[in-house]
């Protein structure tokens, strides 16, 4: 069996492109005495009271002790020997992907008396040349982020330039491409698309264009760590940089928060361009609202047992309305009515017929015909004064009686004009309606001292309408472009410690992103305009206008 689940181990790491150790933390050392001889067969002890963690080692005949595969927390070491004081000290940060050494020299006494730190220099790595920096819960909650995308401080890196190679190349860190755009980052004049992100110990990219398919809401994101150099083989499938995340877990106290952000246009300024052509403030409105809550799992006269089970779990929602202006060209009154005289100007020459030829000038294609030099033309009764095709233009540009009742249809779609003049006679500002639900539960459980499972699920459901092309090529009237979006992200980890230089690890993640996009106008049937009816058998669109 445990042949078994270490070749699990092994293969479910090759699959998702990082161990277990990944996102976890390591911490070593050696106990010596204070001649500097080494210590063997001290007790060495490693504890987290608020996650249950404990975990028990004694040191080897060189005085050295290894704890693997220890969550990134804030841990106690406590050394005991016979002979020599007790030494504690407290408040050990270990990071995410960390491998820290912390050395503890004990001095001769009685059991009775103690030795405690309380504070130390932060633990440095000597094991190997990753340069790395980390950023913790607090900056994640206190530093201000557009959107709440806790990746966004990746670029607080003084090696990371944003490429903005964003997937809809809308404007960075707009919703519908946060994700995306936060993801295409460059270390250190590196290439794009060579970062790798990991969540929980697996991989969380696209592999198609190397964006993040699950970010974590800030609440719900202990820490990551950004590796831009030299790190260790655990970090494969990456050509150039990591940026390694874990999420929060439950803990013996019961925590939680409740949050409300409001941006909205009340509080704004108008653009200089709006105010100069009397324009209003474009509609913006986004809340972003949730709430999280963890603790032990405690279920009176069922399950009282604190230090073994915790619970995490939090809710995010955005509701955003996006802004929205438009100038552009739509048809006068008149030229509804088939009245195009606005548009005769000067004359700008003769055709065959001796007839003056004025700029903007409508002709009738059902009056097309060949005439020849010196010959009478049989409508107008004029001698052509040279070969070729001519039509006859419509008395004063005016095709009342000539309207297709489709094009008459279509014209009810699009929108009257908002000032006066043939051009850039219609302006309009709103908003797009833009909105995510974002669910996530992780489960950690201690069976043993030293044997420990989690398992998170997330999902992240995101939908947005897109602005209506109304005059598009695509879409004459078309309302805009349904997107909405199916993210899942699951973890699992089985760690077992069986000695300090023989442990298991059985991590599993699995991920998907459904990414749909209805067409505009949809569901909208073509013999609303007058066109034949077998069309409305396809799958229904507003049609395409071109000419």
């Amino acid at each position: 069996m445990i042949l078994v689940l270490v070749v699990l181990a092994l293969c479910s790491g090759a699959q998702l492109h990082a161990q277990a150790q990944a996102f976890n933390a390591s911490l070593t050392g050696a106990v010596y005495d204070h001649s500097g001889a080494a210590v063997a067969g001290a007790t060495v002890a490693l504890s987290n009271p608020d996650k249950g963690f404990t975990r028990t080692f004694t040191t080897g005949p060189d005085g050295h002790y290894t704890f693997t595969l220890v969550p990134a927390g804030t841990y106690t070491l406590k050394v005991e020997m016979t002979s020599f004081r007790p030494y504690t000290q407290n408040g050990i940060v270990l990071a995410v992907g960390q491998v820290a050494e912390q050395n503890v020299t004990l001095e001769l006494g009685a059991v009775t008396q103690e030795i405690t730190v309380t504070a130390s220099a932060p633990l440095i790595n000597t094991s190997n040349a990753n340069i790395s920096s980390d950023v913790d819960q607090r900056q994640t909650v206190e530093l201000p982020l557009n959107l709440r995308n806790v990746f966004g401080l990746v670029a607080l890196n003084s090696s990371v330039n944003n490429s903005q190679q964003n997937q809809a190349l809308n404007p960075p860190g707009s919703q519908g491409t946060a994700d995306q755009d936060i993801s295409f980052f460059n270390f250190g004049g590196g290439r794009f698309g060579t970062t790798a992100f990991l969540l929980d110990g697996h991989w969380d990219g696209a592999g198609d264009w190397d964006g993040i398919v699950y970010v974590p809401p800030v609440d719900e994101t202990q820490e990551f760590k950004i590796q831009t150099n030299a790190f260790t083989a655990q970090y494969g499938w990456s050509m150039g940089n990591v940026v390694n995340a874990v999420t929060r877990s439950g803990s013996n106290s019961f925590h939680g928060d409740v949050f409300e952000f409001l941006r909205n246009s009340d509080l704004d300024a108008n653009y200089f361009f709006n105010n100069a052509g009397n324009v209003r403030r474009p509609q913006f409105k986004r809340n972003q609202f949730g709430a999280t809550a963890g603790g032990p799992l405690y279920i009176p006269k069922l399950y009282e047992q604190r230090d073994k089970t915790f619970v995490f779990g939090g809710y995010e929602a955005l509701r955003q309305q996006t802004p929205l202006t438009v100038l552009d060209t739509v048809p006068t009154s008149d030229f509804r009515d088939g009245n195009f005289s606005a548009l005769l100007g000067a004359q700008i020459g003769t055709d065959c017929l001796d007839r003056p030829v004025l700029s903007g000038q409508i002709y009738n294609p059902f009056t097309t015909r060949q005439i020849t030099k010196g010959l009478v033309d049989s409508v107008t009764g004029a001698t052509a004064t040279c070969s070729g095709f001519i039509r006859d233009p419509f008395a004063g540009n005016r095709i009342t009686g000539m309207i297709d009742p489709v094009a008459k249809n279509l014209l009810q779609y699009w929108p009257n004009p908002t000032s006066s003049g043939l051009i850039n006679n219609y302006t309009a500002s709103g908003g797009a309606p833009v909105g995510a639900d974002q669910y996530s539960v992780r489960v950690d459980h201690n069976i043993s001292e030293k044997s420990r499972v989690f398992v998170r699920w997330s999902q992240k459901r995101e939908f947005k309408q897109l602005a209506g092309e109304l005059f598009g090529s695509n879409d004459v009237g078309g309302p805009g472009t349904k997107a909405p979006d199916n993210r899942w992200d699951w973890a699992f980890n089985y760690s077992r410690v069986f000695n300090p230089s023989l442990v298991m690890s059985v991590n599993l993640g699995w991920n998907r992103w459904v990414e749909g996009r209805k067409p505009q106008g949809v569901p909208f049937n073509p013999s609303t305009l007058g066109l034949p009816s077998f069309l409305d058998t396809n799958p229904g669109a507003f049609p395409a206008i071109g000419i």
